[in-house]
């Protein structure tokens, strides 16, 4: 019997995930949830809006998966978990049918994998992931909670990413590297070398070019 599943933020990302669920017999998606007004009482691409996030409450019995971020405000998804009244055990995990993923890798709770993800043995996923299509993640490489990869990322072996980095597309890292936590990668970069936290590096190879405010 499939489980009612609710996408919490009617994002681009959250109607692309939309699609993937509907492919998997074992969830039933009912709508977002989402707390833009213009978004309320709307149907899109047919699924319904429910109402705000805030009414998760009203649900007691639906899973969950939440989709949020941009590079502007890539807190917002720690954010919105940490105000949320709610077991990680009712956020579930959501991976297309064509991933690869080894038996011997390691995935947390609302992790959204897309089309042609590979991930390879001994990596390990944290919680609150997103990894969007054709990523590469090498063996034994982790990748800390709230990591958001942008599409055609390439991971190679034992590269540590660190809590809530933002991985731009098409970026490579070299192996055995580690990006600090909460800093973002530009898009096409090649990062030969760790990075430290709060940071903002781009280009080949990529260099400091900011940092990233610490949230509120």
């Amino acid at each position: 019997m499939s489980k009612d599943l609710i996408i919490l933020c009617a994002s681009a990302d959250g109607t692309n995930i939309a699609e993937i669920i509907e492919k998997l017999p074992e969830w039933n998606l009912i709508g977002f949830l989402d707390d833009a007004p213009i978004k309320q009482n709307t149907v899109i691409n047919d699924i319904p809006v429910l109402g705000k996030i805030e009414d998760v409450s009203l649900y007691p019995k639906c899973h969950f998966i939440l989709l949020a971020g941009n590079p502007k405000n890539y807190f917002i998804k720690k954010k919105l978990f940490d105000k949320l009244d709610i077991s990680l055990n009712r956020f579930v995990t959501i991976i297309h049918p064509s991933a690869y993923i080894s038996r011997f890798a390691s995935i947390g709770k609302n992790v959204a994998i897309f089309p042609n993800v590979t991930v390879m043995a001994n990596a390990t996923i944290g919680n609150h992931v997103f990894i969007a299509s054709k990523c590469n993640i090498g063996h034994g490489s982790k990748i800390g909670d709230y990591v958001l990869m942008s599409a055609l990322v390439a991971i190679p072996g034992n590269v540590i990413v660190e809590e809530g980095c933002w991985i731009g597309l098409n970026a490579s890292i070299r192996d055995g590297i580690t990006i600090g936590k909460w800093s973002l990668v530009g898009m096409g970069s090649v990062v030969i070398k760790d990075v430290e936290p709060y940071t903002i590096v781009a280009g080949n190879p990529a260099k400091v070019i900011g940092v990233v405010e610490p949230s509120a």
